[in-house]
């Protein structure tokens, strides 16, 4: 199995920065390095760009950017949490995915400044995400958003969180999530598949670096199924769901398997697997050609899928 060239060769520019070492490095001074990195540019151009103030899980306020493809009084909504285990990341690092998106899919994003661990440890991430997506609903109208047509999106870390965003909108009884769009999420904090042992030292995610990001986010025991949702039991009643996968990556496996498990549940759900792709391949949909063909994939099978809540069936 090889990284897939177009991708491989866009690497290269980053062979010479310093490593980010979950194992030995304090966060801040990740985030640090993570900073000085190129970003892809944001070059694809929105109506609107606005920074957004919004009342997180604490009841304090949590920034966040609304990105308007297009001048049309309303439009769908995305609420989008970004990748970084949920210890980095910022708006500014998935900007160009965010434009991205909502270019392919006409539709407004709402991406979300989340709290970051270790400094905010689990649920903090998680209250900022649901919280955030039941604000954007609420707040619909001055967003020229359509609340009847959101979506929960991420990637990696921020995958997690929109899946946690379904769980928690199912244990409310509400019903405001539509369709979920999820890159590469992690799933299972148990970090037993397949994909570790094949795929454990490939550049982007190492299993030393995910087991890293969980004791930083979830340092208490056993972790609880609202963060390792594959321990999650009740998968019925979820949204509709995208499950895009990375072929060179540690958490292949346990996002197939979630996938799977939904669709036992009785919810609809449309599977790809990036074939040559590594984590985090998504951010770089702008600069690498094969990439963009993955996420136009993505997006086309999320505006195939029934919106709504699935039928539970019997268990």
């Amino acid at each position: 199995m090889q990284i897939h060239p177009e991708l491989a060769a866009m690497l290269e520019a980053f062979k010479d920065a310093p490593p980010m070492d979950f194992v030995n490095m304090p966060v801040p001074e990740i985030r640090e390095l993570m900073a000085q990195m190129p970003f892809p540019p944001a070059d694809l151009p929105m109506h609107e760009v606005r920074e957004l103030s919004m009342t997180g899980g604490a009841g304090q306020p949590m920034k966040a950017r609304l990105y308007r493809p297009d001048d049309v009084p309303v439009a769908p909504v995305m609420v989008f949490f970004h990748g970084g285990g949920w210890c980095i990341g910022t708006l500014d690092s998935h900007d160009s995915l965010c434009r991205h998106l909502a270019r392919l899919l006409s539709m407004n994003v709402v991406s979300v400044d989340y709290r970051l661990a270790p400094e905010h440890v689990f649920p903090a991430a998680q209250d900022d995400a649901y919280a955030a997506t039941r604000w954007v609903a609420d707040h619909a109208a001055q967003l020229h958003c359509d609340a009847s047509q959101l979506v929960v999106a991420g990637d990696s870390a921020g995958g997690n969180l929109a899946i946690v965003s379904c769980l928690r909108a199912k244990e409310d009884g509400w019903e405001g999530i539509q369709k979920q769009l999820l890159f590469y999420p992690v799933c299972d904090a148990r970090m037993d598949s397949q994909s570790y042992a094949m795929f454990g030292q490939i550049p982007m995610l190492t299993s030393e670096a995910m087991a890293a990001m969980w004791r930083h986010y979830h340092p208490g025991s056993p972790v609880n199924a609202l963060a390792s949702v594959a321990q999650y039991e009740d998968l019925t009643g979820l949204p509709p769901a995208v499950m895009v996968t990375a072929e060179l990556d540690i958490l292949r496996d346990e996002g197939e398997a979630f996938a799977q498990r939904m669709q036992q549940a009785g919810v609809p759900v449309q599977s790809i697997r990036a074939q040559g792709m590594i984590h985090g391949f998504a951010s770089f949909s702008t600069l690498v050609k094969a990439v963009a063909q993955s996420l136009e994939q993505a997006c086309q099978l999320l505006e195939k899928l029934p919106a709504g809540r699935a039928v539970s069936v019997a268990q």
